[in-house]
C-alpha cells in the first residue's frame, strides 16, 4: 500500500514550498543577497537584483541571472526568479538529501504559498525526479499539478528508484 503511494509522495516532498521544507533553524538564520547590481524602485514597491544572484537563508539557497521582489507595504508577496537555468535548494531535515529545483522561471507567491517552476522545470530529491515544462504546487491546499494539469503544454515524467530494503 505505501509503495503505490510513493510517487504521490515524492511528489509532495520535492515540491513543497522553501518555508515548508526548511531546517527548524532556517526561519531564524540572516538572509544573504549578492549581485552585481540591485534596483530598488520605491514606486513600483520592487526590488531587482541583476547578475549572479545569489540568495541565502540557512541551509536555503537561491541562484538566477535576476530576482524581483514584489512587496505589500514593507512584506515581501511575491519572488520571481529567472535565468537559464534558475536554481534553489535546501535541507528538509538533517539526515535527509538535499531538495533541488530548477526552471527558467521560478515564481513564489509568499501570500498563497505557491510555486510555480516554468521551462523544463525539474524537483529532485536523491535520485529521484518529477520534470515538465510547468510544475505548480500550492502548500496550502497540499495540491500539486504538473504538464496539462497545471497549464503545461509538456507530458510529465517521474523517475524514482527503488529503496534498499534490510
Amino acid at each position: 500500500m505505501l509503495h503505490s503511494n510513493r510517487p504521490i509522495l515524492l511528489a509532495l516532498l520535492l515540491a513543497l514550498s522553501p518555508a515548508l521544507m526548511a531546517l527548524p533553524s532556517d526561519k531564524d538564520a540572516p538572509v544573504e543577497i549578492e549581485a552585481d547590481s540591485a534596483d530598488i524602485d520605491g514606486k513600483t514597491n520592487t526590488t531587482t537584483y541583476r547578475g549572479k544572484v545569489r540568495i541565502s537563508q540557512g541551509s536555503m539557497e537561491l541562484q538566477a541571472d535576476k530576482v524581483v521582489i514584489e512587496f505589500e507595504g514593507r512584506k515581501p508577496s511575491i519572488l520571481t526568479a529567472t535565468g537559464n537555468p534558475a536554481r534553489f535548494r535546501q535541507k528538509p531535515e538533517k539526515d535527509k538529501g538535499w531538495v533541488t529545483g530548477q526552471g527558467k522561471t521560478i515564481v513564489y507567491r509568499i501570500n498563497s504559498e505557491e510555486l510555480v517552476l516554468t521551462g523544463d522545470a525539474v524537483l529532485t530529491q536523491n535520485d529521484d525526479s518529477f520534470r515538465s515544462d510547468r510544475i505548480v504546487y500550492d502548500r496550502v491546499k497540499a495540491r500539486l499539478k504538473a504538464g496539462a494539469a497545471a497549464e503545461g503544454s509538456e507530458r510529465v515524467k517521474v523517475i524514482i528508484h527503488p529503496q534498499d530494503t534490510p
